[in-house]
């Protein structure tokens, strides 16, 4: 049997799925959860940390893979992650990206009033497990892995069929009463894609690092929310931040090739 039992990052929500002997941590947070996951599972749980059998970090941004780093380093939590994690920060242009996503999660800890913590990680995440589409996840067959990508080009959910439970990252979020997109939607027709593949899921629960948990039913109807909102675009106080998310080598080529497919038609 398997229960989630939450744990409030700094800036997000951590989930710890515990089995009877093995626990799978949901999305590794900030570098400075990994305090916050090692006192979950000793004060919460009774565990000792060697049963985090499998870390995951669902793309790359400091919330979600910055506490893999420690993790690994401190504990030797093996960390599983897109096979195609490391292309988003490579080079000079995505160490840039790398500074600015990392300057803009303190920002979103200073609009909050949350005390300084340190968020550096490195650029460059070492994992021991490549995900993608369709597997499921190593220790945990019960999970399988959705590629979703969109917010950016190798962003990843897990969903359990048997509990009709799925962790949707950064792809889903709750703000307020209202469900809304991650900041940046980096490519909108990928987005679009991954939405409308989720939607063909049967959710009951629902798990975001930004939002915690929501039980619903009638997900389709969330989707169809956050499909139009891809459909709108960016409000316009946040279409002034979208320049800030353009330096990503991946991004890069991808809007070369955009611009090149406009031309042609």
């Amino acid at each position: 049997m398997m229960t989630i039992h939450p744990v409030e990052g700094y800036i997000e929500n951590l989930f710890l799925a515990v089995y009877d002997k093995k626990v799978l941590l949901l999305d590794s947070g900030c570098r400075s959860d990994a305090p916050r996951i090692e006192k979950a599972m000793k004060k919460k749980l009774k565990r000792p940390i060697s049963q985090i059998a499998l870390a995951v970090a669902s793309h790359t941004h400091p919330d979600h893979a910055g506490g893999a780093h420690v993790l690994r380093k401190r504990f030797g939590t093996p960390v599983a992650a897109p096979k195609e994690i490391n292309k988003w920060y490579a080079g000079v242009s995505g160490a840039l990206q790398h500074f600015i996503d990392t300057m803009l999660a303190h920002y979103v800890a200073w609009t909050q009033k949350y005390p300084v913590e340190r968020l550096w990680y490195k650029k460059r995440l070492t994992f021991d497990h490549p995900l993608k589409e369709g597997e499921t996840l190593p220790g945990f067959t019960d999970w399988k892995i959705i590629e979703t990508p969109g917010h950016t080009a190798h962003d990843m959910v897990l969903y359990h069929e048997k509990s009709k439970t799925l962790y949707a990252a950064d792809v889903i979020l709750k703000v307020g009463k209202n469900f809304r997109l991650p900041f940046p939607v980096s490519m909108r027709q990928e987005m679009r894609c991954s939405l409308e593949k989720l939607k063909s899921l049967e959710v009951e629960h629902l798990l975001m690092a930004h939002g915690g948990s929501h039980d619903t039913d009638d997900f389709p109807a969330i989707i169809d929310t956050l499909l139009e909102e891809v459909e709108r675009g960016y409000p316009p106080e946040m279409a002034r931040l979208k320049p800030l998310e353009r330096f990503s080598p991946v991004l890069k080529k991808y809007y070369k090739e955009l611009q090149e497919t406009q031309k042609v038609a």
